[in-house]
């Protein structure tokens, strides 16, 4: 941090900093009043950091209807300090060095607040934060999730030095993709729930600048020897002239500016063989397991073909990479048949992410994850939180990676185990998953939040006199770790396949989880008649009814997938048709509402989701590969059902589920 500036120490002026300097970074937090009676007491101090500044401005008017005055900070003077410790030299906050990137301070006097970071996200989440702090909410995408509260006084007290648990990276993402609007709304939602991280990690497949027909033309040598003969299916590793091409890649690649350079292998099987990659069992006989090879060499350690063959042309290129670039990474997966950790040590600018999916070694996942922590500096995750041909926008997380316990369990555990970065893949279904994608962001952020008390704000602010009802729903679909109502001891009368006993609620929390519901007629009924009555508690309360109202039709398209199912049972193929029908295009309706991943839907994995229906569709042009996307019934829709029809449809429903 540099010193003071050369008069400060001239005058009041100097005197008044002197205080701050000696004074400051030993004072306990005070309360603090921003603003009494709608009256602003504190002006927004700026230093060089200006979005920060206007996000805090702009929320300040709202929740107070104030109008909050920005002037440039300044020794002597009180107020909101926001920006960079370097600003404001005459403060004395103490080891700003150490907050990173990312971190901040956030801290109270009794006179001032002081929102700064060591660089300008800190600052950005040092505002972030203070909003969290007086009630702002960010829980799902779009402004209907958004709570913003109304008060005319704000007071508090703040004594809050952070940084992120995952510094590297914390990402969750769409693997589908999806349109400009959800994208803008879900870059905000990033923001307000401080994901990100120290700089973007894009890891993916690459050939290491070989041409698979080209190159295997003229040198079949330098591919994979694979099922007894050389094919384009995978670069030999061992290839000198294959790693001297990974090599110049790399360069290249560095030389255009970027910070991570891929050198994961093209995806699926087929990987060399051949007598050069089998030296690394050092005369061990090896043999298949999870469709790669492994030994067990002299030396004792079990290893694998792929993995040793592969990572060692990752730590050549890395060597080669940071002897001219020290500041770029050399990222791959650990994935597939090179999910099996190295016999040797990588590179310190080598940066991993261990897939939780597609594991080809007998470790368990929780032996990878440690043995790769012990080989590299970077080590980041690459999981599946929702995937749609996996899970399709069905309700139930009982299988997934969010489901509460296993999310829980799974964020501390990589924590402890080295892990900075979380790379994670989504869908736009904040229907079926936003209470775990919400949890899963506070986590990244700071692994040791209070789950429980996360989850009951959730429920509070985000539905107001339907917190309980609301309760009920998600923990049907989430098991007893959404559930807040019982605490401390008070028997909750859960049952699970194997006991059925009564356990306190501790208990149950971290040794035998609810399975979490099917869905079936009985658990759409059951969560139909929660909705239904948390409506009713909040028909009169805009933004309570609004976030209600979107699960609503998120149920509506359950209850239309219900009757596919329920009508392909009979066979009759104009029936089907029309259920098949009357699905996609309410589903097309609801591509602005982030509640079901709409894109998906309409495109290219329309015919997974309908695979078992599609002899019904055959005929149709929504039912060709080619012809139906975008056309007919599989059309993008922007007409979000209205308040007024979703009333209808719901009557409708209710007579549909017997109720």
């Amino acid at each position: 941090m540099k010193g003071p500036p050369a008069n400060a120490m001239k005058g009041q002026r100097g005197l008044v900093g002197l205080f701050f300097i000696l004074s400051l970074a030993h004072l306990p937090a005070e309360e603090t009043v921003v603003c009494e009676a709608g009256k602003p007491i504190l002006p927004v101090l700026t230093g060089s950091t200006t979005e920060p500044v206007r996000e805090l401005q702009t929320y300040l008017n709202r929740i107070t209807g104030a109008q909050f005055q920005v002037a440039p900070g300044r020794p002597g003077k009180a107020g909101l300090f926001v920006g960079l410790a370097t600003d404001f030299p005459w403060l004395n906050l103490g080891n700003v060095e150490a907050l990173g990137y990312e971190g901040f301070i956030l801290k109270s006097d009794g006179k001032s607040i002081y929102l700064v970071g060591q660089e300008p996200l800190g600052v950005q989440r040092a505002v972030t934060t203070f909003l969290h702090e007086i009630g702002c909410r960010w829980f799902f995408p779009g402004s209907v999730w958004e709570v913003m509260p109304s008060k005319k006084t704000i007071a508090g007290s703040w004594d809050v030095r952070q940084k992120p648990s995952f510094p590297s990276q914390r990402r969750i993402w769409y693997g589908y993709g999806t349109n400009a609007k959800n994208e803008k709304e879900k870059e905000e939602w990033d923001r307000h729930n401080r994901m990100g991280g120290l700089f973007e990690i894009r890891i993916g497949h690459t050939w290491h600048g070989l041409d698979p027909k080209k190159d295997f033309d003229q040198h079949p040598e330098w591919f994979a020897l694979s099922n007894g003969k050389r094919q384009p299916s995978k670069p030999c590793y061992s290839h000198p002239a294959v790693i001297q091409r990974a090599i110049d890649y790399a360069l290249r690649q560095a030389a255009n500016g970027n910070r991570v350079i891929s050198m994961s292998p093209p995806d699926g099987l087929g990987y060399c063989e051949c007598e050069r990659c089998r030296a690394i069992f050092q005369g061990a006989t090896p043999s298949e397991d999870h469709g790669t090879l492994f030994a067990k060499r002299p030396d004792g350690l079990v290893v694998n073909i792929t993995s040793e063959s592969f990572f060692h042309v990752v730590n050549e290129v890395a060597k080669a990479v940071g002897e001219k670039y020290p500041d770029v990474l050399v990222g791959t997966y650990a994935y597939s048949a090179y999910s099996h950790p190295p016999s040797f040590d990588l590179r310190p600018n080598v940066f991993i992410q261990t897939s939780t999916s597609f594991r080809r070694t007998s470790l368990s996942r929780e032996e990878q994850i440690a043995a790769f922590g012990k080989r590299t500096r970077h080590l980041g995750i690459r999981d599946y939180y929702s995937v749609y041909q996996w899970d399709w926008d069905y309700p139930s997380v009982a299988k997934g990676s969010l489901f509460l316990p296993q999310l829980v369990s799974d964020l501390r555990f990589f924590r402890e185990n080295g892990v900075t970065a979380i790379n994670a893949e989504a869908s736009n279904n904040w229907g079926p998953r936003g209470l775990g994608y919400y949890v899963a962001a506070r986590l990244m952020w700071d692994v040791n939040t209070d789950v429980k008390e996360l989850v009951r704000d959730f429920y509070e602010k985000a539905f107001g006199p339907a917190a309980q009802a609301m309760e009920r729903y998600y923990v049907r679909w989430y098991g007893t770790l959404a559930n807040v109502s019982d605490r401390q001891g008070s028997i909750a009368k859960i049952s699970s396949p194997s006991n059925k006993s009564e356990k306190t609620q501790d208990e149950l929390d971290h040794t035998e989880p609810a399975v979490a519901a099917s869905f079936n007629r009985d658990s759409i009924k059951a969560s139909f008649q929660d909705l239904d009555e948390a409506a009713r508690l909040v028909k009169d309360l805009a933004g309570y009814r609004e976030r209600v109202d979107s699960l609503r039709m998120y149920m509506h398209y359950l209850i239309l997938r219900l009757q596919l199912e329920e009508t392909a049972k009979g066979g009759d193929r104009e029936e089907v048709v029309e259920a098949i029908k009357a699905e996609t295009i309410f589903g097309a309706r609801l591509m602005n509402t982030n509640m079901i991943h709409s894109r998906p839907l309409l495109g290219k994995a329309f015919h997974r989701r309908f695979r078992d229906y599609m002899k019904y569709l055959q005929e149709l042009p929504e039912g060709q590969e080619t012809k139906g996307l975008n056309k007919g019934f599989r059309s993008v829709r922007d007409d979000v059902p209205t308040h007024r029809e979703l009333d209808e449809l719901w009557a409708a429903d209710r007579k549909v589920l017997g109720l």
